[in-house]
């Protein structure tokens, strides 16, 4: 079935096993299969459309509504929601069921969740299980940790996001189970490494690139089980020592010539069409340990399952994003979603079965249009149901989202409660002001308060080396060279700059973060043919980029 965007006027097919899917997962209320219809919007806009209510890095001071006491939030001051301060909102000083409400069959049903969504209380910041953590969000089992967004098993780990089960971690996208590490993307164990991307399994490397196994190796790209290569150039051990001494301390200066002649080597070489392991029959990027998935990305130990992104142990389930830790069960459509089964149109939902069109509502089943409930069954817009009535209440409401266009549907942007630059969607799907507020979106115009320091400093005049800089530097606002953004040095930090002998970063986190998001391709797959065997590849290199691209069979030939 070919059919054309609504969102962005873009083609894209339905195939014959989307049917199925939407067949499998629809739900049966009275004997009565209820089917999910084929989407409106195309993969890409579906997956804008859900991330639009996921804020993950912008933190504000506000006052608790609940104790009045100063709290760290993704809710802004001004924002127009009550917001509870994380462990008053899960305590029972308050009751969800209080802002139950009737069904209107006047009115569509986003209308009247976003109004229930306005009025019951938000919590502050979605982390659980912290130590001296409390500047972290989307995050579980943090000790030590400042500024991790959707992390997971961390310590003493800082400017990061998507890190699980690392240690002594800074600067990090997508890092997994490593140590001591600075500035790397994509890679998992990997100990004593700075400024790596993709890469497994490899220690006290700089400057290195799909590499496996490696080991005092720098500025290399597509090695396999090397040791003391330097831009791929095989050199004894004393060699190397002599010839890598002077990378020994980092400087601004030795960083761009290292980057410089690095990305020159990689030109040279080939690239891998996808970063896909132990897995069968799948198509994206970033995949392990699974069995058909399509158009995944950044998936481990997931089964039948397509449009899925950052889902590790998901199975049987269409358009999830965000889903760690312990993964959804055929669902549809979910957002922020953990440990759901038969359930759709959800967002920051965790643990449950049959939650349908449910925003922030945790340990429910059977539950429909609820905003903030927990432990909960058989509820329609926050009120109590026997389960014979909302059995047969269910199929009335779905009826009349049919006639409205909504059902099968995610909640409209407009609904979110988060400008869109606020969320995540501005980092995947970059709009203007301009874009945004056409098309009936809100956005937020920032602006930075001056750190009350003793000092400010352009980041171009920072000393160089490490060995330079004063412990007053904690003292001190730095103006970000890419943005003049001010940003501060925390002391955990300064202390592992100077234990990994590397130099004061120039640019604000928030930049850092940015231009680390550039190092990995984009979430989208193009065809174009292998450069060695002419083979047709699905890869996130798009048939226009310079790269020499190989698939998979004559990669292995050509590192192996």
């Amino acid at each position: 079935m070919n059919k054309t965007c609504l969102n962005c006027s873009s083609a894209f097919e339905v195939t014959d096993d989307d049917l199925k899917f939407y067949d499998k997962v629809s739900p049966v209320f009275g004997g009565k299969k209820y089917l999910i219809p084929p989407p409106t919007f195309c993969p890409d806009c579906r997956q804008q459309r859900r991330i639009s209510f996921r804020n993950e890095r912008m933190l504000y001071k506000r006052k608790c509504d609940s104790s009045g006491k100063q709290i760290i939030s993704i809710y802004s001051p001004d924002s127009p929601f009550a917001v509870y301060d994380r462990d008053e909102w899960w305590s029972d000083k308050w009751d969800s069921m209080s802002f139950a409400r009737d069904f209107d069959f006047s009115k569509k049903i986003s209308d009247q969740l976003k109004d229930l969504y306005k009025d019951v209380p938000h919590v502050a910041i979605n982390n659980t299980n912290t130590e001296n953590s409390s500047h972290t969000n989307f995050a579980l089992n943090q000790k030590n940790c400042y500024l991790l967004f959707g992390a997971g098993d961390n310590e003493d780990c800082l400017y990061g996001q998507f890190i699980v089960d690392c240690k002594d971690v800074i600067d990090g996208l997508t890092v997994y189970s490593c140590e001591l590490c600075y500035e790397g993307v994509a890679s998992e164990q990997c100990y004593g490494c700075k400024y790596f991307t993709h890469c497994q399994d490899c220690s006290n490397c700089t400057m290195v690139a799909d590499c496996s196994m490696c080991r005092d190796c720098i500025g290399c790209f597509g090695l396999h089980s090397k040791q003391y290569c330097l831009f791929n150039e095989q050199l004894s051990e004393d060699e190397y020592k002599r010839k890598t001494e002077k990378y020994t301390s980092l400087n601004q200066n030795s960083i761009l010539e290292l980057g410089n002649r690095f990305n020159e080597l990689k030109k040279a070489l080939p690239h891998r069409g996808k970063h896909i392991y132990g897995s069968e029959n799948c198509t994206g990027e970033s995949i392990y340990n699974s069995k058909n998935c399509i158009n995944a990305f950044d998936c481990k130990d997931c089964e039948d399952c397509k449009n899925i992104y950052f889902s590790p142990k998901t199975l049987g389930t269409m358009d999830c994003t965000f889903c760690a830790p312990d993964g959804n069960r055929y669902c549809y459509e979910v957002c922020s979603t953990v440990n759901l089964e038969n359930s759709m149109t959800n967002f920051f939902v965790w643990n449950g079965d049959d939650v349908f069109y449910s925003l922030e509502s945790h340990n429910n089943s059977n539950i429909f249009g609820c905003v903030g409930l927990t432990n909960k069954k058989y509820c329609i817009l926050n009120k109590q149901y026997t389960k014979e009535e909302y059995e047969g209440f269910v199929p009335k409401i779905i009826e009349k989202m049919k006639e409205d266009g909504e059902w099968g549907e995610f909640f409209p942007v407009a609904m979110s409660p988060f400008a869109y630059n606020e969320s995540i969607a501005q980092e995947y799907f970059p709009l203007t002001k301009e874009e945004v507020e056409a098309r009936g979106w809100r956005w937020k115009d920032q602006k930075d308060e001056m750190p009350n320091v003793e000092k400010t400093i352009p980041a171009s005049k920072l000393p160089p080396s490490i060995k330079d800089i004063p412990n007053d530097i904690l003292n001190w606002a730095i103006i970000c060279e890419g943005t003049g953004r001010p940003f501060k040095i925390v002391k955990q930090e300064l202390e592992f700059y100077r234990n990994m002998n590397l130099p004061i970063p120039h640019f604000h986190p928030d930049e850092r973060h940015k231009r680390r998001m550039t190092l990995r391709n984009p979430r989208k797959l193009w065809e174009r043919a292998c450069n060695k065997c002419g083979k047709d590849i699905q890869t996130t290199y798009s048939p226009d980029r310079p790269e020499t691209v190989y698939c998979e069979e004559c990669y292995l030939k050509e590192v192996y």
